[in-house]
C-alpha cells in the first residue's frame, strides 16, 4: 500500500519524517523516493502439451443433456483439490476445465504445482482448437522485498523485481489460492462460452490481433499472467498476516 504524500494516511510509516508535517509538504516542488517494502513472490509459466488429466464426461447418475462433468488425475502427484471430486457445468460447446496438482515430496526442495487448463468443443472456433491443453508451473508462495518509488508529477508508484527472496515457503496458502482459482474458472463457465478464457482471448485480439480461433505463444504469456494476477490478488489480504 502506498504511504507518503499521497498515500493512504492508516500505512503512513515514515512519522516522524518531513512527510509528517504538512507545511513542509506543502512546500515541496516533488518528489521522487524509493522505500523497500516485504511482500510475496510467485512465479507462473505456461506451455501447449499433447496430453491433458482432465478428463470431460457426463454426470454421474443423471440422463441430462445439458450439463457434463469434469475432474483430473494427478498421476502419482499430490491432488491439490482435495476436497473435490468432480465439477458439474453446462454442455457448452465451448467449454473450460481446470485442474492442480502438487509435484511429490522431496528432501530439502520445495514443492512444485501445476495447474492444467483443457479446452472442449467443435470446431470452428472451439476451444478444443484455440486453448488445447495447456500445462502450468507454478512456484512456491515466499517472502520477498520489492523496490517501490514514489513520483509526484505523474501521481504514481511502481515497483519492480524484487531485491531479496527467502527460503521460507507457503505451502498450505498456495493450496488454499488454487482452490479458490478452481472456483474461479468453474463459475466463469455458463452455455455460451467460459468468461475466463473469453477475457485472454478478447485481449490477445484486440491488443495484439491475434487469431481468436488458433492457439499462440502469445496467449501463453496471457495466461501467465492472468493467473500471476488471481493468485496475487487473492494473497493480498492475508499476506501482511502471513510474514
Amino acid at each position: 500500500m502506498p504511504i507518503g504524500p499521497d498515500g493512504v494516511p492508516a500505512f503512513d510509516t515514515l512519522k516522524p519524517s518531513p512527510f509528517s508535517n504538512n507545511e513542509t509538504v506543502a512546500g515541496m516542488v516533488s518528489y521522487n523516493y524509493t522505500l523497500e517494502y516485504q511482500g510475496l513472490t510467485s512465479g507462473v509459466s505456461c506451455s501447449y502439451a499433447n496430453e491433458s488429466p482432465i478428463s470431460f464426461g457426463p454426470v454421474s447418475g443423471v440422463d441430462v443433456p445439458w450439463v457434463v462433468q469434469y475432474n483430473g488425475t494427478c498421476d502419482g502427484a499430490a491432488n491439490v483439490l482435495t476436497d473435490v471430486v468432480t465439477f458439474v457445468a453446462p454442455n457448452a460447446n465451448n467449454s473450460l476445465g481446470f485442474w492442480a496438482c502438487q509435484s511429490p515430496p522431496a528432501a530439502d526442495k520445495s514443492p512444485t504445482y501445476f495447474i492444467y487448463l483443457r479446452g472442449r468443443g467443435r470446431s470452428p472456433g472451439g476451444y478444443q482448437d484455440s486453448i488445447g491443453n495447456i500445462t502450468c508451473t507454478v512456484s512456491p508462495i515466499q517472502p520477498a522485498i520489492y523496490p517501490v518509488t514514489y513520483q509526484s508529477h505523474p501521481k504514481i508508484f511502481s515497483t519492480t523485481e524484487p531485491v531479496a527472496n527467502f527460503t521460507q515457503v507457503y505451502p498450505r496458502l498456495i493450496e488454499h489460492v488454487l482452490v479458490g482459482l478452481s472456483g474461479v474458472v468453474h463459475q466463469a463457465q455458463n452455455f455460451q462460452a467460459n468468461l475466463v478464457a473469453e477475457s485472454v482471448i478478447t485481449f490477445g485480439v484486440k491488443s495484439f490481433e491475434l487469431p481468436p480461433d488458433q492457439k499462440n505463444p502469445k496467449y501463453l504469456e496471457l495466461y501467465q499472467a492472468m493467473i500471476q494476477g488471481i493468485l496475487e490478488y487473492e494473497v493480498r489480504p492475508i499476506n501482511s498476516s502471513c510474514i
